[in-house]
């Protein structure tokens, strides 16, 4: 396992101190269905379902060579894991995706009287639900460089692309396990563009979402929809769209361009996947 602590640098778990190993961690999604019960009528109306918060469960063992050596470990592992930032955890079995997770209290004992293990345990607490890949949809990297991996809803000898210029028509594959939405789930979506000229177009013919952005650019500009917010140049711009955005269904999206020819568009989000 290695872990990232807020801003620093990600290391190995098991370089935190010595003689601890990591076992194993687990989680299950968790779906919440919301109904209404009417007084006087058989059975509940359903309302909606959402994914809650979810706890991964890691295991390690422990070893020490005398109680001094223990006391210390133990300082190491609540010296790192006692902490208001966010952890990001990523496995060796899953080396291409992560979590973003908040430590629980925990226990560390030795096995028994005069021991010199300990096997414990750590909940982390997953406020999204989610796991998600390593890497945004535009970066390229390989499954060498723990980039892709099996399990991962990856279309076999496909080459994905998330850049599009000039096309006023492509597909663009979301591996997540869901839809990526912007506005009522809060995902991570940006789309970046570069255009000559007046207002256009973007269409998800497979949501049939509409954006349409009617302000002018020039060659210097770059236009960002972040989430559900313009930015032109890095300043607020939603007054020169039709105030929608763009979701992305699971699977193929496709895509077409309206009033433009020459648009130069990235989409970039991190998949999200139930687990």
């Amino acid at each position: 396992m290695w872990i990232k602590v807020g801003n620093q640098e990600e290391i190995n778990i098991e370089s935190i101190t010595p003689g601890l190993k990591f076992l194993g961690e687990d989680s299950s999604p968790a779906l919440t269905n919301n109904y209404t019960d009417n007084a006087g009528l058989d059975g509940s109306v359903y309302n909606y379902s959402s994914f809650g918060r979810t706890n991964v469960v890691a295991n390690f063992w422990l070893h020490f060579t005398n109680y001094y050596d223990y006391k210390l470990a133990k300082h190491d592992l609540y010296r790192t894991f006692a902490t208001k930032e966010l952890i990001r955890l990523r496995t060796d079995s899953s080396p291409a995706t992560v979590r973003y997770v908040h430590a629980t209290a925990f226990d560390i004992k030795p096995a028994g009287d005069g021991a010199l293990d300990s096997l414990f345990s750590i909940t982390f607490e997953n406020p999204s639900g989610y796991f998600y890949s390593l890497y945004n949809s535009d970066v390229a990297k390989t499954y060498e460089q723990e980039a892709w991996q099996l399990g991962m809803n990856l279309p076999n000898g496909q080459d994905l692309q998330y850049n599009f210029v000039n096309q006023s028509q492509f597909r663009v594959y979301n591996a997540s396990d869901i839809k990526v939405d912007p506005y009522m789930q809060r995902h991570e979506l940006k789309i970046i563009i570069k255009h000559s000229g007046g207002a256009f177009g973007i269409e998800n013919k497979t949501t049939g979402d509409l954006y349409r952005f009617n302000g002018n650019m020039d060659s210097n500009d770059t236009l960002m929809i972040d989430g559900i917010n313009t930015y032109k140049n890095n300043a607020l711009a939603d007054n020169q769209t039709n105030y929608s955005y763009l979701t992305l269904a699971a699977g193929w999206n496709d895509i077409r361009i309206i009033g433009a020819t020459d648009l130069d568009i990235t989409f970039s989000f991190p998949f999200i996947y139930l687990g």
